[in-house]
Parts: structure tokens; C-alpha cells; sequence
């Protein structure tokens, strides 16, 4: 009686997947704007708090431990995004009526939030302008634009300065708070025809 030779079942082939292109090698410096960028970019879409250095990471493509090792930590990081921010801030506020628009008062809100959580975080500021780069452009513009000597433009925008900051850090605890803008524009509104009073 003849044997059927029993047929040894196919090898299954793996599927090749498809090679994933690898990301070139980067500088220290390259990976570090990187995450800076991305740590800038979210800032403006959510609060510090709401922020996490895996996220940032992610957004940058960059590994999430290089930002304690290249920076210190996250609030080392988004000190860095603070200043540039300083920056860009002097830049759109160099006229009263720039400083009205509702991009920069949200630019400037984002700011005051930022540099609140930063303070919260143990970070120290040099000095008042370090901390709230809003305020020496508004005492600039009052000095400049409003034609007022330099103590009174100080002194205004720093009434300008306390208002603002109140208004970000209680918001978050009222529900039927004013917004930024609408105290922005009343101040706007009740002081200058004091300053004129008084001259």
C-alpha cells in the first residue's frame, strides 16, 4: 500500500514593513529650539499648568528627557519662551492704539499668565519689567504717544499693570468676571482725561 507523504505547511512570510525614514541626527542646539518653539507654540493655546514636557517633546520630535537635561526642567523652559515673548511684546505694542487690538490683549494676558505660574514655580525675576514686559511698553507709549512726564506715565501704567494682573489671576475663580478687554478699554477711557485735568 502506497504512503502519502504528508506536505509540511508553508512557511508564513512576515510582511516587510515599510522602512521608517529616521529623523537625522541633530545638534544640541537644533533639538533645543526645537523644544523651545513647541513650548512657545502651546503657550498660546493653553495655560503653563495645562502643559506637560511630554507634550512639548512631542510637538518638537525631540526626546522629553532633554528638556531636564538641556534646560533644568520645564519651568527653566518656559522661562526662555517668557523672555522671547518679552520680546515680541515690545515689538506690538509700540503704539496706544496697537496696544487695544484683542490679539495683543490676549498676547499680554497669555504673558501675565505665564509669568504668574513661572513665579509660582520658584523662578525670581531681576526686576518689574523682567517679570511683566507689558508694563515698560505701556509706560513708553503713555510717555511718548500721550506726551506725559516720565513719573506720571509710571505711575499710570502701573495702575494699568495692577488692574490687568488682578483681572488674570481672580478670572479663573469668577464666573461672571469682566474680560481683559473690557477693563483694558474703560481704563483707557477714565484716565487720560485725569492726566489732562491735572495739567
Amino acid at each position: 500500500m502506497a504512503t502519502t507523504a504528508k506536505k509540511t505547511p508553508a512557511k508564513k512570510v512576515a510582511a516587510k514593513k515599510p522602512a521608517t525614514a529616521r529623523q537625522p541626527r541633530r545638534t544640541r542646539e537644533q533639538g533645543m529650539e526645537l523644544l523651545i518653539n513647541a513650548a512657545f507654540e502651546l503657550v498660546r493655546e493653553k495655560t503653563p499648568d495645562d502643559i506637560s514636557i511630554r507634550e512639548i517633546a512631542s510637538l518638537a520630535k525631540v526626546h522629553h528627557r532633554f528638556i531636564a537635561e538641556w534646560f533644568g526642567g520645564k519651568a527653566q523652559l518656559l522661562l526662555i519662551v517668557q523672555s522671547r515673548n518679552a520680546d515680541n511684546i515690545l515689538g506690538l505694542t509700540s503704539t496706544v492704539n496697537s496696544m487695544r487690538t484683542p490679539q495683543v490683549i490676549l498676547i499680554i494676558n497669555q504673558q501675565l499668565q505665564l509669568s504668574l505660574w513661572l513665579m509660582r514655580n520658584g523662578i525670581e525675576f531681576p526686576d518689574m519689567g523682567s517679570a511683566f514686559p507689558s508694563l515698560p511698553a505701556a509706560i513708553h507709549n503713555l510717555e511718548v504717544n500721550r506726551g506725559i512726564s516720565a513719573t506720571e506715565a509710571r505711575i499710570v501704567g502701573s495702575i494699568y499693570g495692577a488692574v490687568l494682573l488682578s483681572n488674570v489671576i481672580v478670572t479663573p475663580f469668577i464666573k461672571d468676571s469682566a474680560t481683559t478687554e473690557e477693563i483694558f478699554e474703560y481704563i483707557s477711557k477714565i484716565i487720560p482725561p485725569i492726566i489732562t485735568k491735572k495739567k
